[in-house]
């Protein structure tokens, strides 16, 4: 199915994961066998997936809703999809990193998830007690509930594994399949029981933005080499983006680990230093400015914050100390940091 020329899908590693996983459901369940024999002919004609790299969102719905008919299994997605994404590679990242702040840490899922599938994308929505994650579908005709619960079974279980979270409630837009209104089931895979028949898709946490770190973490060779691939990834199966926008969200995240380096940004997405500059500069921007901008953007947000003191404001933009922020953001507004949070108005210089 398209949006404005565009066919979204699902990745083959990730339908293979789904396979491996709907066999173990069903020999743990003692279904397997009986299933080949009524229904081989027809398993062997969706066995088609290999031969590309990914599949329309569509068709996997389709197949998805006919596999649910043929075992009578009404959450298929919601009890499959947990034990499939662990065994997705490319899923490895995101099980294994707990060093950024959660904020962040839902921002990486939101932009690499469609690597594995692009069923639905993620919005990330915080406040100061909560961040939500909203589960919009990228084409609605499309998308079977299997694959929206799926989704987020899938979501909760790597959020589980890499943060020790479990939400504090999940709202969903379709209906319980469960006539009595028994929701066991979701508590057990979701750990929270949902509410159904709401206006959106919803997943909320706890925010921990508040708990800010004083130690600086420096990206490990493993990470850099993770999100390289990703960005490789996503820039061939998904489609191009502009240099501007892939920066802009990765200096963000640099910034959690300190003062970002227009080296380990070149690095990351596997280009020169001077490569880097020459991309920006046919978008009609420089590393330098682009770095100004969003740190100020982001200081005036943070400080907005009551939870975030100067200190943590200077610690969240990558600086070295608060004297440095103050500095700059004195530069940049003609105000000091304190005085804004107290009520000061800055005025952008020009």
């Amino acid at each position: 199915m398209t949006k404005a020329g565009k066919q979204y899908t699902v990745s083959v590693e990730t339908l293979a994961s789904h396979g491996d996983a709907l066999i173990q459901y069903l020999q743990n369940r003692g279904d397997y066998a009986s299933l080949l024999a009524q229904y081989g002919e027809e398993i062997q004609k969706l066995a088609v997936y290999q031969a590309r790299a990914r599949v329309p969102i569509d068709e996997v719905a389709r197949n998805l809703n006919l596999i649910a008919q043929w075992l009578h299994e009404p959450n298929l997605g919601l009890k499959v999809s947990p034990y499939s994404s662990r065994q997705q590679n490319r899923l490895a990242y995101f099980f294994q990193e707990s060093r950024l702040s959660l904020l962040d840490y839902f921002r990486m899922l939101a932009r690499y998830l469609c690597i594995s599938s692009e069923v639905v994308r993620i919005e990330v929505v915080a406040t100061a007690q909560n961040v939500a994650l909203h589960v919009l579908p990228n084409c609605a005709a499309s998308i079977s509930i299997h694959q929206t619960e799926g989704f987020v079974a899938s979501l909760c279980d790597l959020v589980k594994q890499a943060r020790k979270l479990t939400p504090v409630a999940i709202d969903l837009v379709h209906a319980n399949p469960d006539t009595t209104g028994d929701t066991t089931i979701y508590e057990s895979v979701l750990g929270v029981a949902p509410a159904f028949n709401q206006p959106r898709t919803r997943i909320l946490f706890v925010n921990d933005a508040g708990d800010v770190s004083a130690t600086r973490h420096h990206p490990s060779k493993a990470s850099v080499s993770r999100i390289q691939l990703m960005e490789a990834v996503k820039r061939k199966e998904i489609g191009e983006e502009r240099w501007t926008d892939r920066c802009r969200f990765l200096l963000e995240i640099l910034m959690y680990y300190g003062e970002p380096h227009k080296n380990v940004l070149a690095e990351l997405l596997a280009v020169t230093p001077r490569t880097l500059q020459r991309r920006l500069g046919d978008e009609g921007e420089t590393y330098r400015h682009l770095l100004t901008e969003l740190r100020k953007e982001l200081a005036l947000q943070h400080l907005a914050d009551s939870r975030h003191t100067s200190d943590e404001v200077a610690f969240l933009l990558g600086y070295q100390d608060v004297s440095h922020f103050s500095r700059a953001f004195k530069t940049w507004f003609g105000v000091s940091p304190g005085q804004s949070k107290n009520g000061v108005a800055p005025v952008q210089k020009r």
